[in-house]
C-alpha cells in the first residue's frame, strides 16, 4: 500500500510539472564589474544573476561572452541531473526502491580508458536511483553516471539523444552532448548561458537542489558492495578546503585539464545570487595552481550579495497614466494601473526617482465596453536607458458602452472614413460628368433645332 501511495503521489507531481511549461527567461540589467587592480573577473566567459523565487523572476546582472562554447567536463552533470529528474517524474519512478546495476559491459564500453574518476562500483553492484543520481551529481563518478543513464533510458546513447532534444526544448543554443560520463571530446560543449538555463531547470526539483548543496554523501549498496562515503567535488562549500566561501550554498564544478568551469550560488539574508564561470585558467604563467575559477565565482557572488538590493518599482493599482475611451457616456478617459507589483534588483544607492516610465498601447484610444482589469498595454521602466522591468497595465475602472454615443461614433467614423470619402468623390465626379454631358447634349440639340 505504501508503494502504491508513493507512485500515485509521483504521478500527480509528474502531471503538475508537465502541465506547467517551464520558463528560463530572465530580465536583464547589465552592469560592469567594479574592477580595481587585481580584483577583476579573469575568466573569458562568465555570468552573475539574482535568483528569484521562480526562474522567470531572475535578473541577469552581469555577462561576459556568455554564449561562447566550452568543454564542460563534469559540469554537464547539472544538465544530466535536471533531465534525469524529468525522466524519473514522467516515468513515476520511486528513487528509494528502483535500482540499477553496474556491469562489465558498461565498464568496457563507457568507462575503461577514459581516465575519469569513478565511485569504485563493483561489477554486479546495485544502487538505488537516489544514490546513483546523488553520487553522479556531486562527483565525476563515471560508473554511477552510466548506470543511471541505462536505468532511465535503456542505454547511455539513448540518454544522450534525449538530453540533446531536451536542450532544444529549453532553448539552449550552445550546448551539445556526446556522452554522459563528462569526457571532454569534440561535439560536447556548453555555454555559460546554457549552464544557467540547465541549472535553473534542475533546481526546481528539491532533490537536485539538495544534492548540489551536499558536502558529502554515504551510499549503502542494495547488493554487491559495502557502505562508503564520497565528498563533494565542489571545494567552495567544504570548510576544509582552501577555497571555501562561507556564503556559498551549492554548485557544481567541471572543465578540462587546463581550464576550470563551474556554477556556484550563494545566499545572504534570504537573497541568492548565482555565478557561472567558463574557461578560467587553472594555472598562471609560472605553472602555479591559482584556482581562478573559484576566485571569479567568489568575486561575483560577493558583488551580488553586498552590491545590490531588492526594490519596488511599481505598486499594484498605482495609477500610472490615462487613456482616451470612446463610445462611453460614463467617462472620456480611463486610468491605467499595473496588473501587479513590479520588483527587481538594482545597485545599492540607486535613485529610484531617476527611473523613467513608458506606457505602450496598441492605439491612442480604446473603445467601450472596457472591463475593470482589462489589459490595455505595457508599462516599461528604464534606468540610464536600460530596461529594468516591464509589467502589463490594465483599466483601473470600467467604461460601459453607450448606444447613442456608439451610433454617433459609427456614423462619424463612416463619414470620415477613406471609403466614404472615396465614394463621395466618385459621386461628385459622376454628377459633374452628368451635368457636363447634359449641357453638351442640349447645345447640340438646340443647334440642330435652329438648323
Amino acid at each position: 500500500m505504501k508503494q502504491v501511495l508513493k507512485r500515485v503521489l509521483a504521478g500527480c507531481l509528474a502531471l503538475c510539472l508537465l502541465a506547467i511549461p517551464f520558463s528560463v527567461s530572465a530580465e536583464k540589467i547589465l552592469y560592469d564589474y567594479p574592477a580595481e587592480g587585481e580584483d577583476t573577473v579573469t575568466a573569458p566567459s562568465a555570468m552573475m544573476l539574482y535568483l528569484g523565487v521562480k526562474p522567470e523572476q531572475d535578473v541577469i546582472l552581469y555577462e561576459k561572452e556568455a554564449d561562447n562554447r566550452y568543454q564542460p567536463g563534469s559540469l554537464m552533470r547539472v544538465a544530466m541531473a535536471g533531465y534525469a529528474m524529468k525522466l524519473i517524474t514522467e516515468q513515476q519512478l520511486d528513487m528509494e526502491t528502483v535500482t540499477g546495476q553496474y556491469t562489465l559491459p558498461l565498464f568496457n564500453h563507457y568507462v575503461a580508458g577514459t581516465g575519469l574518476h569513478v565511485a569504485l562500483m563493483n561489477f554486479g553492484e546495485t544502487w538505488t536511483l537516489k544514490d546513483l543520481l546523488t553520487v553522479s551529481t556531486i562527483q565525476t563518478a563515471a560508473d554511477a553516471a552510466v548506470t543511471l543513464a541505462t536505468v532511465l533510458s535503456g542505454s547511455p546513447e539513448a540518454f544522450v539523444e534525449g538530453l540533446n532534444a531536451f536542450a532544444q526544448e529549453l532553448g539552449c543554443k550552445n550546448s551539445h552532448f556526446t556522452n554522459v560520463v563528462g569526457l571532454n571530446e569534440e561535439g560536447q560543449y556548453m555555454s555559460a548561458r546554457d549552464v544557467m538555463m540547465f541549472s535553473r531547470y534542475a533546481m526546481q526539483y528539491a532533490q537536485v537542489r539538495n544534492m548540489l548543496e551536499l558536502t558529502q554523501w554515504t551510499v549503502q549498496p542494495v547488493s554487491g558492495g559495502t557502505k562508503r562515503s564520497w565528498p563533494s567535488s565542489n571545494d567552495m562549500v567544504r570548510a576544509s578546503t582552501g577555497v571555501y566561501y562561507s556564503y556559498a550554498v551549492g554548485g557544481r564544478t567541471g572543465g578540462t585539464l587546463t581550464e576550470q568551469s563551474l556554477m556556484e550560488y550563494g545566499s545572504l539574508d534570504g537573497y541568492e545570487y548565482m555565478a557561472i564561470v567558463m574557461g578560467a585558467p587553472k594555472k598562471n604563467a609560472k605553472g602555479e595552481v591559482i584556482n581562478s575559477g573559484y576566485a571569479d565565482a567568489r568575486r561575483l557572488i560577493r558583488w551580488g550579495l553586498i552590491g545590490f538590493e531588492y526594490a519596488t518599482l511599481v505598486r499594484k493599482n498605482e495609477p500610472v497614466g490615462r487613456l482616451t475611451v470612446k463610445d462611453s457616456a460614463k467617462r472620456q478617459t480611463l486610468s491605467l494601473v499595473p496588473e501587479k507589483e513590479l520588483f527587481t534588483v538594482v545597485k545599492k544607492g540607486t535613485d529610484l526617482d531617476a527611473v523613467t516610465r513608458k506606457i505602450t498601447t496598441e492605439k491612442e484610444f480604446c473603445i467601450a465596453p472596457i472591463e475593470k482589469g482589462q489589459k490595455l498595454g505595457t508599462l516599461s521602466l528604464y534606468l540610464d536607458d536600460k530596461l529594468i522591468g516591464s509589467v502589463p497595465v490594465v483599466a483601473g475602472e470600467e467604461a460601459p458602452r453607450n448606444f447613442l454615443y456608439a451610433l454617433w461614433s459609427d456614423i462619424h467614423d463612416a463619414i470620415f472614413s477613406g471609403w466614404f470619402l472615396a465614394i463621395l468623390l466618385l459621386l461628385v465626379l459622376a454628377a459633374v460628368g452628368y451635368v457636363f454631358l447634359n449641357i453638351r447634349y442640349n447645345r447640340k440639340r438646340n443647334r440642330k433645332w435652329r438648323r
